[in-house]
C-alpha cells in the first residue's frame, strides 16, 4: 500500500528589489521601517556590496558595530551578524521577516490557480467513496501482479487513484496523499501549466506502478497515489537543483530532499508499504523535470511532449519486458 509521512517544507520565497541611486534626503522610508540619515553620501548603485563612505556607518542591529554593508532591499547598514545571504548581495533580518509573512499569501494565489491538482484530488475522493460503498470495486481495480501480466494492464493506471478503504492505514492514507499534492503540486502545475502537469503525473504514477510490477512482490496487491505525488516531488526537486545558488530556493531543496529521504527510509523499515512505487515515481519525476525544465522559460509543446513520451516508453518498455518474463515461466521456458 503507497503512503508517505508528511514533513512537508515550507517554501520561503524571498525575491530581492534592487534600487538604483538616487540622492539620498534626509529622511527616507524603507520597507521595514523609517530611516535616519547616515550618510551625506548618495547610496552605491550596486546595493548590498560594500560601500565608500566618508562618513563611518554602524550596523542599525548593533549600533557599536562599524560596518561598510547595506541591505540589498532596504539599504540598511548591517554587519555580518545581521546579513542573511540573497540571490542578489543580502538582507537584513526585517526584510527577511517582511517577505517571510507575505509567503503564505503567494502559495494561496497558487493554490487558487490550480484547477488540475483539485480535479485529482476531487477524482481521488470520490473512487475512495466508491470503493467504501460498492463491494468489490477495490478489487476490481486495484494493481495485482498476476492480473497484470494476464492483460488486465488498466490496473496500473486505476490503481493510482484508489486508497485504503479499511485496515491501520484507513481515512490516513487518503487525507496524506492529497495533503501533499495540495501542497506540492500547485507549484508544479504553475510551472508546466494544467494540461502538462496532468499528462506529468500520470505519467510519474505510472513510472511508480511499473517498478512495483517489476521489482516489488508479485503476489501482493497494491493501490495508492503516493508514486505520483513522489513523481511531482521529484519535478519539483529536479527543477530547484538547477536554481540551488538562491539561498532561499537551496534551503527549499534541502527541505524536499530531507522529506524524500525521510518517506523512503519509512518505507523500508515499516511493513505494508510499496516503497518500489515511492521510487519510481520519484525517478519519473526527477526523468521528467530534468529533460522539460528550461532555466529561463517554460518547455515548448514539442519539448514537453517528446519528455513525456520518452519516459513513457520507459515504463511500457519495464512492463512488457516483466510481463514477458512471466509468460515464460508459467509456459517453462
Amino acid at each position: 500500500m503507497h503512503i508517505v509521512i508528511d514533513e512537508v517544507a515550507k517554501l520561503r520565497d524571498i525575491r530581492p528589489e534592487s534600487r538604483g541611486g538616487a540622492a539620498r534626503r534626509p529622511e527616507k522610508k524603507s520597507p521595514c521601517g523609517t530611516m535616519d540619515r547616515v550618510s551625506h553620501q548618495p547610496p552605491d548603485p550596486n546595493p548590498g556590496q560594500v560601500v565608500d563612505e566618508s562618513q563611518q556607518l554602524y550596523c542599525y542591529g548593533h549600533p557599536k558595530t562599524p560596518t561598510r554593508l547595506r541591505c540589498s532591499r532596504c539599504e540598511r547598514p548591517i554587519c555580518g551578524r545581521c546579513a542573511i545571504p540573497a540571490s542578489v548581495g543580502q538582507h537584513c533580518p526585517e526584510c527577511v521577516a517582511e517577505a517571510r509573512k507575505s509567503a503564505p499569501k503567494v502559495r494561496s494565489a497558487l493554490r487558487a490557480n490550480a484547477p488540475g491538482v483539485y480535479a485529482i484530488i476531487g477524482i481521488n475522493v470520490v473512487v475512495w467513496l466508491t470503493q467504501l460503498l460498492v463491494p468489490g470495486f477495490t478489487e476490481r481495480f486495484i494493481d495485482f501482479p498476476p492480473l497484470v501480466a494476464d492483460g488486465e494492464w488498466w490496473r496500473l493506471v486505476t490503481s493510482m487513484f484508489m486508497h485504503a478503504d479499511g485496515g491501520s492505514f484507513f481515512l490516513f492514507h487518503i487525507l496524506l496523499n492529497c495533503y501533499i499534492l495540495y501542497i506540492y503540486g500547485p507549484e508544479v502545475e504553475q510551472l508546466y501549466g494544467t494540461p502538462t502537469f496532468l499528462a506529468m503525473y500520470l505519467t510519474a504514477g505510472l513510472m511508480g506502478n511499473a517498478f512495483s510490477y517489476v521489482f516489488g512482490p508479485f503476489g501482493v496487491p497494491s493501490l495508492g497515489a503516493s508514486g505520483a505525488v513522489f513523481g511531482v516531488v521529484g519535478i519539483l526537486i529536479a527543477y530547484l537543483v538547477k536554481r540551488r545558488a538562491s539561498a532561499a530556493l537551496g534551503n527549499y531543496l534541502r527541505g524536499l530532499l530531507f522529506f524524500v529521504g525521510l518517506n523512503l527510509m519509512f518505507g523500508f523499515t515499516v511493513q505494508g508499504i510499496n516503497n518500489w512505487a515511492h521510487i519510481g515515481g520519484l525517478v519519473g519525476g526527477l526523468a521528467l523535470g530534468g529533460l522539460m525544465d528550461r532555466k529561463r522559460t517554460k518547455p515548448s509543446p514539442l519539448i514537453a511532449s517528446a519528455s513525456i513520451l520518452a519516459v513513457l516508453v520507459v515504463g511500457v518498455s519495464m512492463i512488457l519486458w516483466r510481463t514477458a518474463a512471466v509468460e515464460s515461466l508459467s509456459l517453462g521456458l
